[in-house]
């Protein structure tokens, strides 16, 4: 059964937005799935494509900040040190830039049929989630390599991922509803993207950030996440309580505040795609 024939049986609302997407769950595990398929239908390579872009980056911003500017991991090796930032930091840009593009893409059913429009975006972030595991393979694959072992504390990885599927489920759905009511959005995510990816310490160390910056770089939830899968995989050392239960906290409250925008929205979405 297709993804809008399936819709056509999930009610749009029972009791509130999170008991509307919970009763759409399977729609949006099959969105996931279709999603998916389509994404790397008669592809050679299949989801292996999603590595092409972290080691692309690597390659080029690898020569550019360790043979050019010699910049030094604190600790191991440079190429599992930017592994470290470049993993979170490609399931972020991926998620942001299919769900900022999302609503408009699945007009059609959703002119049609009545269902949970944060479905769409979730689902958009779902995909994602697959190359996020494939790039921490890579990563795990080459600190074993360059050290010999993995650490204990690299388990916490299965935590810090969930912290951060849950907030950019919730930025997915807010960025999937703007660029839904502004269509100029979508030529403003690139530019954001490659500003973050500056201003993330995704290539260089947290340590060559100047002090008078640092309070800027500590709201930052991005860096903060590739601090911990840092600290885990490369030094050994569990995340903080405090930094997980933070994010934890701070995702729910963004999930469940873009599910209820959303819900109070969706009626007009059909009139503006």
């Amino acid at each position: 059964m297709t993804a809008a024939g399936t819709a056509v049986a999930t009610p749009r609302r029972t009791g509130g937005p999170l008991r509307s997407l919970w009763a759409a769950r399977w729609l949006l595990l099959q969105w996931v799935r279709r999603d998916f398929t389509v994404q790397y239908r008669q592809s050679a390579l299949g989801p292996l494509w999603a590595l092409v872009q972290p080691l692309s980056l690597l390659v080029v911003y690898g020569i550019v900040f360790r043979q050019v500017l010699n910049v030094r991991p604190p600790q191991g090796s440079y190429l599992a040190f930017a592994l470290c930032g470049l993993v979170p930091w490609t399931f972020v840009a991926s998620a942001v830039t299919r769900s900022v593009q999302s609503l408009a893409n699945a007009a059609p059913i959703i002119k049609q049929v009545s269902f949970p429009r944060s479905v769409v975006p979730l689902a958009a972030t779902g995909v994602t989630v697959v190359d996020l595991a494939l790039g921490t393979v890579v990563l795990l694959a080459t600190q074993l390599v360059a050290n010999g072992r993995l650490h204990v504390a690299t388990l916490s990885l299965v935590v810090i991922y969930l912290d951060l599927v849950l907030v950019l489920a919730a930025v997915s759905v807010v960025a999937a509803l703007v660029g839904a009511l502004v269509r100029d959005i979508r030529f403003l995510i690139p530019l954001v993207l490659q500003v973050g990816f500056i201003a993330t310490p995704v290539m260089y160390p947290r340590s060559l950030v100047p002090s008078r910056f640092g309070w800027v770089y500590d709201l930052n939830p991005v860096g903060r996440v590739i601090e911990a899968v840092r600290a885990a995989v490369i030094e050994g050392r569990w995340p903080s309580p405090a930094l997980l239960a933070g994010l934890t906290l701070g995702g729910v409250v963004l999930l469940v505040a873009a599910l209820l925008y959303s819900a109070a929205i969706e009626d007009r979405l059909p009139d503006l795609l």
